[in-house]
C-alpha cells in the first residue's frame, strides 16, 4: 500500500514538472512580441481613448495610422464635435488640419520630449531604451496577456510609466495605459481593428 502511494506521489509530480514546462511564461511571449514586431512597416487601427485630468474625464474615438519610419495620421471620429480633426506627424513636423473652419496648424521641429506614446513604435523606442522595464502575463476571464511596462523620460508627474497589452494568442495590442506619479492611469486607449504592415499610401500623410 504505501508503494503505491509512493508510486501515485511520483506520478502527480511528473504531470506537475511537464505541465509546467509546457506552459510558455512571459518570457517567451517577450521573444514572440519583438520577432513580431522587430519588422513593422505600418499599421491602422481604431482607438476608444479615455483621458483623465483635473477630475474630469474625456472620451475621444479615432484612426490611428503609421507608415515607417516616422509618419502617423490620427483622424478624430467622436466626440462629434471634433469629428474629421486630423492631425498628421510626419518626422519633426506637425499639421492639424480643422474641417469645420478650414484652417491649418502646422507646428516644425516637434519636441521629441513630448512624444505621443500612443503610437506603438515610440513605446516599443522607449521600453528598448528605458532601465526600468517590466513583462508580466496577466491573467482575466476574457482572455491571456502579455504587459510590457516602462518609465517615460521627462520628468513630467503625469506621464510617469506606460503599459501595453498584447493578447497572447493573436499578439495584437489590446490596451494601453499611462500612469501618473501616483501610479494612477490618466490615459487609457483600447486598440481594435488592428491591420500590421499593410500597404499605406504616402498621400494619406500629406495636407496641401
Amino acid at each position: 500500500m504505501k508503494k503505491c502511494k509512493y508510486l501515485i506521489a511520483i506520478l502527480t509530480l511528473m504531470i506537475t514538472l511537464c505541465s509546467c514546462g509546457t506552459k510558455e511564461n512571459s518570457t517567451d511571449y517577450y521573444t514572440k512580441i519583438f520577432e513580431k514586431y522587430k519588422n513593422m512597416k505600418s499599421y491602422r487601427c481604431k482607438v476608444e481613448l479615455t483621458v483623465t485630468s483635473n477630475k474630469t474625464t474625456s472620451f475621444y474615438t479615432m484612426k490611428h495610422c503609421y507608415l515607417e519610419p516616422d509618419k502617423y495620421r490620427v483622424e478624430l471620429e467622436a466626440p462629434d464635435s471634433m469629428k474629421g480633426l486630423t492631425t498628421i506627424y510626419n518626422g519633426p513636423d506637425i499639421i492639424t488640419v480643422a474641417p469645420d473652419i478650414q484652417k491649418k496648424f502646422e507646428i516644425t521641429d516637434y519636441n521629441a520630449q513630448t512624444k505621443d506614446y500612443l503610437f506603438l513604435p515610440n513605446f516599443f523606442e522607449n521600453y528598448y531604451k528605458s532601465e526600468q522595464t517590466s513583462v508580466m502575463v496577466d491573467n482575466h476571464d476574457e482572455g491571456e496577456y502579455t504587459v510590457l511596462r516602462a518609465d517615460i523620460p521627462g520628468n513630467n508627474i503625469y506621464r510617469c510609466s506606460q503599459a501595453v497589452w498584447f493578447d497572447n494568442l493573436t499578439l495584437l495590442p489590446v490596451k494601453t495605459e499611462i500612469y501618473d506619479l501616483k501610479n494612477e492611469p490618466v490615459i487609457i486607449a483600447r486598440f481594435s481593428e488592428f491591420e500590421m504592415n499593410i500597404k499605406l499610401q504616402d498621400e494619406i500623410f500629406k495636407i496641401n
